[in-house]
């Protein structure tokens, strides 16, 4: 079984990846509130990374799985949400988010959705 701290592990390396084959400059640290400082023109970026294996089953307060990812106010512009089964994220400012856990039900973790969100992030950058 694949302790969360390895499932942590893969989704930065993951999310590090996958924001550098769109040109963006990322340097992966260990400092609460930021898994990642991506350099995007010439602005430092923190990205917070929060990582699942899979959606989690339906249950009794909806009929449909979904990617749930807990959430806490980190020291971090960004949020990246990764689906390792999927190997996708999506980006979201963390001045979005305003629950404790945020839910994303499996048909938005697709490849437009992603690109979408890291141009999103660059060009607020």
């Amino acid at each position: 079984m694949v302790s969360e701290t390895d499932k942590g592990r893969r989704g930065e390396f993951l999310a590090a990846y996958i924001l550098e084959t769109y040109g963006i400059e990322v340097h992966h640290v260990d400092r609460a509130g930021a898994d990642l400082w991506c350099k995007v023109r010439d602005s430092i970026v923190t990205v917070q990374v929060k990582s699942t294996s899979s959606p989690s089953p339906s249950n009794k307060h909806t009929s449909v799985p979904y990617y749930a990812f807990r959430t806490q106010r980190p020291n971090a512009d960004w949020y990246c949400f990764v689906a390792l089964d999927r190997e996708l994220l999506l980006l979201r400012p963390t001045k979005s988010i305003e629950t404790a856990t945020v839910r994303f039900s499996p048909s938005e973790f697709n490849e437009a959705n992603q690109r979408r969100t890291i141009e999103e992030m660059i060009d607020n950058c």
